[in-house]
């Protein structure tokens, strides 16, 4: 017993060294990661399009981030919810300054959100820092098949 205590105890210790040899390694990676965040920019914005008097047919997020210092505007999620359920599709346009309008991503079908009365499209990935990359000042639509507003916001 004293012989498989001593393998125990030898396992444990060796374990326990390279759990303290690898957390400094840790920690300086969570320091570049710090410095890194520090340096983008997130940014959300919120649309409401109103349709014959009603306060809010459907709404639009737009997520998106930017290097401090850069011009340039990272679009990595958009999402668009409309209420009362009703199936539909949605798309995405954007149009840079002093360019013409260009469709994002094509009409995409929603999809019923469980336990709401919510129709909803979404493209992207919410929380990263991936995406098209487009100009300050670039401006960016959803738009609603069969819906005449579109629900719009310049990237700042």
């Amino acid at each position: 017993m004293l012989k498989q205590t001593g393998k125990a105890l030898l396992i444990g210790a060796t374990a326990a060294l390279a759990v303290t040899t690898a957390a400094p390694a840790n920690a300086q990676t969570g320091t570049q990661a710090a410095a890194a965040a520090a340096k983008v920019s997130k940014h959300q914005e919120v649309r409401c399009v109103k349709q014959n008097g009603r306060t809010c047919a459907y709404s639009v997020s737009f997520f998106y981030w930017n290097k401090k210092g850069s011009d340039k505007r990272g679009l990595n999620y958009v999402q668009t919810a409309r209420s009362p359920y009703k199936a539909g599709k949605a798309r995405w346009l954007y149009k840079q300054p002093g360019g013409r309008t260009h469709v994002g991503q094509s009409w995409r079908k929603a999809h019923a959100i469980h336990g709401a009365n919510t129709a909803e499209v979404d493209w992207g990935k919410p929380g990263a820092t991936v995406g098209p990359k487009f100009r300050k000042g670039t401006l960016v639509c959803v738009q609603w098949k069969n819906v005449a507003k579109k629900a719009c916001h310049t990237l700042k």
